[in-house]
This record gives structure tokens, C-alpha cells and sequence, in this order.
């Protein structure tokens, strides 16, 4: 996962602030492994492959004792449920597109108010929001850069959200998009907010 490079946050934290030389705009990066627990998918998933084990146990041509089929489906159902759990990749494909990007829209707006991206002098921030086992990113402006950066160049920026460099990739691109419409005020650029991705658990 893209957050547990351990280059990230040291390259994320300079990119930032040479881009913010660039701008009048704050960035803040946040970095999450997921943004939904899919606790249900997983329980599902449980649920489903013991059923399956157990019309094999019932159907099959070999013996199953009876005494051990309920062990038996405890522990099918229990290590297809840690399976599941720990693998990102699987527990991606288990997880409808459109549940993906409603989980991330809604913890990309929590952070954004949790980081307190709005809380720059002239509303200039923007919440740069990235989620490792969904691999979406989201860029979220503040209301002081809706009437100067126009809503079409946040989407042609091409993100990769699984490894660091074209992520990085990615960052430029935010900034080249910044400095064009919202360049520095000479002489009064100050560093609002911390520079660090904030990494989430």
C-alpha cells in the first residue's frame, strides 16, 4: 500500500512544500489504508464459502461425521473471514465500484473538515485525499478556489493511487494547476498548515 512506502511521507512532505512556494493555495495529504470497513462484505464472504463447504460435506461422496461439521464450518468460515480481511485486493474486487467511491467521498470529506483544510486565511486549501485499498484519490478546494481554478482541471489530473512516484506524479500536476491560477502574493505566502501527510491507521 501506497502509504506504507517508507518514502512516503519524507517525498510527500517536500513535494508539498515546494509546491506551496509555487502558490497561494495550502495542500494537505492524507493517506488512508481504506475508507470503509467492509466488515460486511467479509461476513458475507464467511458466510457464503461456509455454505458452499457445507453442501460438499452434505452432497459429497465421502464420509463427513456429523460430530465435526459445525468445527468444520467455524473454521472454514473464520479463515475465509481473516482471508478476506487481509487481503485489500480481494476484499477491492468483493466491493461494488459505486459502494468504493461513496465510501471515499465521505471519508475524503470527513478529513477535509477533521484537518480543517477551511481553516486557511483567504479559504484557499485543498484536500488531496488518497485510499489505499479502494486506490482512489480525491481532490477537494476550498470555496476560495471555486471561482479561480474551473472544476474540469481537477479531473483531467491523472492519479495512481497504489504506488508513490506516480503519485507524485499526480501531486505536480496539482501544482502546476495552483500556481497557473492562484500564484503567490509576493511577499505574503505563509506556511498555514503543516506540511506532513496526515497518515491514518
Amino acid at each position: 500500500m501506497i502509504h506504507t512506502d517508507a518514502r512516503f511521507a519524507e517525498a510527500v512532505e517536500t513535494a508539498v512544500t515546494r509546491l506551496e512556494t509555487l502558490t497561494d493555495a495550502e495542500l494537505v495529504v492524507v493517506a488512508a489504508p481504506r475508507s470503509g470497513s467492509y466488515r460486511d462484505v467479509v461476513a458475507i464472504s464467511a458466510g457464503v464459502v461456509s455454505f458452499v463447504f457445507l453442501l460438499l460435506a452434505v452432497y459429497s461422496p465421502w464420509a463427513f461425521s456429523p460430530l465435526w461439521l459445525p468445527l468444520d464450518l467455524a473454521v472454514v468460515g473464520g479463515l475465509t473471514a481473516w482471508v478476506v480481511a487481509r487481503a485489500p485486493g480481494l476484499t477491492r474486487r468483493l466491493v461494488s465500484a459505486r459502494r468504493r467511491k461513496a465510501q471515499v467521498d465521505d471519508a475524503a470529506a470527513a478529513a477535509f473538515v477533521q484537518e480543517q483544510v477551511h481553516g486557511t486565511r483567504n479559504r484557499t486549501g485543498v484536500l488531496i485525499y488518497v485510499s489505499a485499498l479502494e486506490a482512489e484519490v480525491r481532490v477537494l478546494p476550498d470555496h476560495g478556489l471555486d471561482g479561480r481554478v474551473p472544476r474540469g482541471e481537477w479531473n483531467r489530473i491523472r492519479w495512481h493511487a497504489t504506488a508513490l512516484d506516480p503519485f507524485l506524479k499526480g501531486l505536480e500536476q496539482v501544482g502546476d494547476v495552483l500556481a497557473r491560477h492562484v500564484p503567490p502574493v509576493e511577499g505574503d505566502n505563509p506556511d498555514e498548515i503543516p506540511n506532513a501527510p496526515r497518515v491514518r491507521e
